[in-house]
C-alpha cells in the first residue's frame, strides 16, 4: 500500500467530516444542539456514540500493541470495562437522565446545590481530559509518521486540525454522525480482515503455538491478576461516570433510549474487542520484534493485509483518534463555555453567545494536548490508561454515591473530588507501583468514598426540594 494512496483516503475523509460538520452546523446552532444533539439521538445512533467515545486510540493503537507485547492475558480486562456499562445502563443513566442536563457538572450543580461543586468537576474535567486528548494526538502522530512519512510533530498538527473542524462545526451532531461513520468501518474492516489473518496464521492452535514459542507468557499471564485488576478497576468503573458519555447520554430521545443505546454499544465494543486482541496476536507473529509495540496496527494495514484491506483497518484506526478526539474535545469546550463561562461568569449571556464561546473553546482547548503528545510520554495506552484513573478518582463517587444515597451533601462532594484525585496524584508519584498495597486510581476512589460519606454525615444536607428529581419517592 502506497502513502499516496493512504493519504489520498484521509483526504477523502476529512471532505467527508467537514461535509458532516457543515451539513450540521445549522442545526447545532443552540446549546442544546450543539453540546447534546437537540436530544435527539435515538438508540443505534446512540450506541455508535457511545462506542465511538469509549474505543479511542487507546483500542485501535494502544489495545492492538498491548496485546502485541503481553499477548492473551490483557483481554481480561474486558469484562470488567462490560460490568462499568452495566452500572452506567441499570445504576447512572436512568437518573442522571432526569434532570436533562448538557454536561456532566450539570448534575454536580443540581445533586449538591452547588455552584462551586459545578467549577470544581468542570476544572478536573479539564485536566484529565488534556492527558486523554494528548494519546489521541500520539497516536495520530505515529500512524502517520510510518504510513505516511510525515514528521512526527507534523503528523500530530494534522490530527489535531482534523479533530477541530468537525467538531468547531457540527458539536455534538457532527460527533454522533462520525461515530457512526466509525462503527460502520471498524465493524466491516474487522468482520473482513479476523478472517483474512485467521486463516493467515493457520487457525487458533497454530497462532497458540508460534506465541508460546516466542514467549510462554504470551499464552499464560503476562500481566498478574493485581495489574490486571487495576487497569481494568479504573477504565471499567470510569465508564460508569465518564463525562463524555455522560453528555451522549443527555443527548439520547428518552431514560429507555439511553438503556438500548448502552446495549448497542456493549455488542458494538464486544465484537471489536475481539477483532483487537486477534489483531495484536496475529501480528506479534508475523512480526515479532517490532521496536514500538504501537506500531501493530501500522504494521497490519501496511504489509500483513492485502492492500485495499488494509487501507480500511488504517482509515477506520484514523477515524478512531479523530473522533474519540472530538468527543474529548467537545466535552472539555462545554466545562468551559457551559459550565464556567455559561453559568459562572457570565449567566446573562445569550444563547447564540454560548455557542460562540463554545467552537472557541473547542479551538483553544485543541492546541493544549498538543504539546503533551510532542513529548510522548509512554504508549498510547498507559497513557490512556492513567487519564481513566483521574477521572475515576474523583468522580465514579459522587456520581454513583450521589444519585442513590441521598445523604451526600455538597461538601462532602467536594470533599470527595479534591480528596480522590490529589490521593491518586500523589499514589502516581510515591507508588511504585502500588502506594499502600492500593492502585492509585483504587487509593483515589477509597478516600472519595470516605471524604464523601464523612464529610456529609457532619455537614448540612441538601435542600429536600432540590433532591426529588432524583428521589421522587421522598
Amino acid at each position: 500500500m502506497s502513502s499516496a494512496a493512504f493519504f489520498g483516503a484521509v483526504t477523502a475523509y476529512i471532505v467527508l467530516v467537514c461535509g458532516i460538520g457543515l451539513y450540521s452546523f445549522r442545526r447545532a446552532s443552540s446549546s442544546e444542539g450543539f453540546l447534546v444533539a437537540g436530544r435527539s439521538l435515538g438508540p443505534i445512533l446512540g450506541g455508535a456514540t457511545l462506542m465511538a467515545n469509549q474505543v479511542s486510540a487507546g483500542a485501535t493503537i494502544g489495545m492492538v500493541g498491548f496485546h502485541y507485547f503481553s499477548g492473551i492475558s490483557y483481554a481480561w480486562t474486558w469484562p470488567m470495562v462490560w460490568l462499568g456499562w452495566l452500572v452506567a445502563a441499570t445504576l447512572v443513566a436512568p437518573k442522571i437522565r432526569n434532570i436533562k442536563g448538557l454536561t456532566l457538572p450539570d448534575y454536580f450543580a443540581a445533586r449538591y446545590d452547588s455552584p462551586a461543586a459545578r467549577a470544581v468537576a468542570a476544572v478536573f474535567i479539564l485536566a484529565a481530559y488534556t492527558v486523554m486528548l494528548s494519546a489521541q494526538y500520539q497516536a495520530g502522530g505515529l500512524l502517520f509518521q510510518l504510513v505516511g512519512g510525515m514528521p512526527y510533530t507534523q503528523a500530530i498538527l494534522l490530527v489535531a486540525g482534523i479533530t477541530t473542524i468537525y467538531t468547531v462545526l457540527g458539536g455534538m451532531y457532527g460527533n454522533a454522525y462520525v461515530g457512526l461513520l466509525k462503527a460502520a468501518l471498524l465493524l466491516g474492516g474487522y468482520a473482513l480482515a479476523v478472517p483474512y489473518l485467521w486463516q493467515h496464521v493457520g487457525g487458533i492452535s497454530s497462532l497458540g503455538n508460534a506465541l508460546h514459542a516466542i514467549d510462554p507468557r504470551l499464552t499464560g499471564n503476562w500481566f498478574g491478576w493485581r495489574q490486571l485488576f487495576a487497569i481494568s478497576f479504573a477504565i471499567g468503573l470510569g465508564i460508569a461516570a465518564a463525562p463524555y458519555e455522560i453528555s451522549a447520554i443527555y443527548a439520547m430521545q428518552s431514560r429507555r433510549t439511553a438503556r438500548l443505546a448502552i446495549g448497542w454499544s456493549f455488542v458494538f465494543q464486544g465484537f471489536i474487542g475481539v477483532g483487537i486482541l486477534f489483531f495484536g496476536l496475529a501480528t506479534r507473529v508475523a512480526v515479532p520484534h517490532l521496536p514500538n509495540p504501537d506500531l501493530g496496527t501500522p504494521m497490519l494495514g501496511m504489509y500483513l493485509l492485502p492492500g485495499w484491506l488494509g487501507m480500511l483497518i488504517l482509515l477506520a484506526a484514523v477515524v478512531t483518534f479523530t473522533r474519540t478526539g472530538g468527543a474529548i474535545l467537545l466535552t472539555a469546550a462545554s466545562a468551559v463555555s457551559h459550565d464556567l463561562y455559561g453559568k459562572l461568569l457570565r449567566p446573562d449571556a445569550d444563547d447564540r453567545t454560548k455557542v460562540f464561546v463554545s467552537r472557541m473553546a473547542v479551538v483553544v482547548f485543541s492546541a493544549i494536548p498538543v504539546v503533551l503528545a510532542f513529548r510522548q510520554f509512554d504508549l498510547v495506552n498507559f497513557v490512556v490508561i492513567y487519564a481513566a484513573k483521574l477521572t475515576v478518582s474523583f468522580l465514579f463517587v459522587p456520581v454513583l454515591l450521589g444519585l442513590h444515597w441521598r445523604g451526600g451533601t455538597r461538601a462532602g462532594a467536594l470533599a470527595s473530588m479534591v480528596g480522590g484525585l490529589s490521593t491518586c496524584l500523589l499514589a502516581s508519584v510515591v507508588g511504585r507501583p502500588y502506594f499502600f498495597g492500593l492502585d492509585p486510581a483504587e487509593a483515589g476512589v477509597l478516600v472519595s468514598a470516605v471524604a464523601f460519606i464523612g464529610v456529609s454525615a457532619l455537614t448540612r444536607p441538601v435542600p429536600a426540594e432540590r433532591l426529588r428529581v432524583f428521589f421522587p419517592e421522598g
